[in-house]
């Protein structure tokens, strides 16, 4: 193998393996305290469960307050429309 190559490809190899290394134990690290959460704390976890329905339930209801004002933007626009027509 060329030197120079190596001289590249040994450090990259290096910082990739480190980067993996890392990555991995952050995983871990994660996942070790969301198990921990879950077992210690299950009333926390539901309690974060309801909240996030009730945010779902806020977004359902938000759309459909949009859908309404989009169908009378679009009724107002007819009636606009139709009035120029007339005129015309």
């Amino acid at each position: 193998m060329d030197p120079a190559v190596a001289e590249i490809l040994g450090p990259a190899f290096v910082l990739t393996a480190m980067g993996a290394f890392i990555l991995v134990g952050i995983k871990m690290r994660f996942t070790h305290k969301y198990r921990m959460l879950n077992r210690e704390n299950p009333e926390q976890v539901e309690r974060l469960t309801d909240a996030v329905q009730a945010l779902h339930e806020d977004v359902r209801v938000m759309r459909d307050e949009m859908l309404e004002i989009h169908e009378r933007m679009d009724f107002a626009e007819r009636m606009l429309t139709s009035g120029k027509e007339e005129g015309q």
